[in-house]
């Protein structure tokens, strides 16, 4: 098994994961990136996607990110998100009727918001669909 490091997942409003896991997989801006104990240091922005990790009891883990930056190196790996919550905390009926209103948005049935933020919210309302899915 990987050696372990230490993963934290920051929100602007609370620290939504630390710990000591295996290994993560990021949503880079160019493809998602996996990290391991020792990884090379580097800053990666990071776009709306999931944070994948396995703890050290080899249980999958996931947490919607709304985009940021992760910062790694050595023996951990910071995620700085823009937003940020664990599949666990997401309620999917919520998330789903997110979903289906920037869809409406989207059809142009919804005047309120631009087709810009309604195609941000889709994309946003569908990785949080997607995480509590995966739990």
């Amino acid at each position: 098994m990987a050696k372990p490091f230490k993963l934290s997942v920051v929100a602007p409003d609370r620290t939504v994961f630390e710990d000591m896991v295996h290994s993560a997989i990021v949503p880079g801006v160019n493809g998602y990136l996996g990290v391991l104990a020792d990884h090379e240091p580097s800053i990666v922005a990071l776009k709306t996607g999931v944070v994948e990790y396995i703890d050290l009891n080899d249980q999958r883990h996931s947490v919607s990110i709304s985009g940021g930056f992760l910062e790694v190196g050595g023996t951990s790996a910071i995620v700085l998100a823009d937003t940020a919550e664990r599949a666990t905390e997401i309620d999917i009926a919520r998330a789903e009727r997110a979903l289906e209103e920037a869809r409406r948005a989207l059809r142009g049935e919804d005047t309120t918001v631009t087709s810009a933020q309604a195609a941000a919210e889709l994309e946003r309302a569908m990785n949080r669909v997607k995480a509590a899915k995966r739990g």
